[in-house]
């Protein structure tokens, strides 16, 4: 097995894990360092396998999911940034422009951002709009749904 496939295999581990922290229905503190930790994890890897735009704007994405869900606000505004930056830099398909301004949305929350957080979920919404691919909407739209309120 080569260094690249191998640290992707490791960077699909760690993503999976963090997403089994993120459904957890509760977390203690150490499960959410955990789960920042993982996703920290996946996205070295990915990079590390020589990633695409999308798999590091997907690693990017799920790092400030963590965060925001753990408390760590300004890594969750940093990370969701990097990850909107690029999946519109890099012209990613809708559904990936929609899923980072989805992050956005969600770090905005996070930070009690009532106008960041109004206006990134109002562009997700206005993208998912355009796309086509029914399982690629439903599946931006319940993460939208399940932001807290700010």
């Amino acid at each position: 097995m080569s260094d690249d496939t191998n640290h992707r295999s490791l960077a699909v581990v760690y993503f999976n894990g963090t997403w089994d922290l993120i459904d957890a229905t509760t977390r203690t503190p150490d499960q959410d360092l955990e789960m920042l930790t993982r996703a920290f994890a996946s996205r070295q890897h990915w990079i590390e396998a020589g990633g695409t735009d999308q798999n590091i704007a997907i690693a990017d994405w799920q790092v400030a999911h963590a965060a925001s869900l753990a408390g760590f606000t300004d890594v969750a505004d940093a990370f969701s940034t990097a990850a909107y930056d690029r999946a519109r830099a890099a012209a990613l398909p809708t559904w990936m422009q929609a899923s980072t301004a989805e992050g956005r949305a969600r770090a905005c929350a996070a930070m009690h951002d009532i106008a960041g957080y109004e206006k990134y979920a109002a562009e997700t919404k206005d993208l998912l709009d355009k796309v086509t691919d029914l399982e690629d909407r439903q599946l931006v739209e319940s993460q939208l749904q399940s932001i807290p309120a700010p």
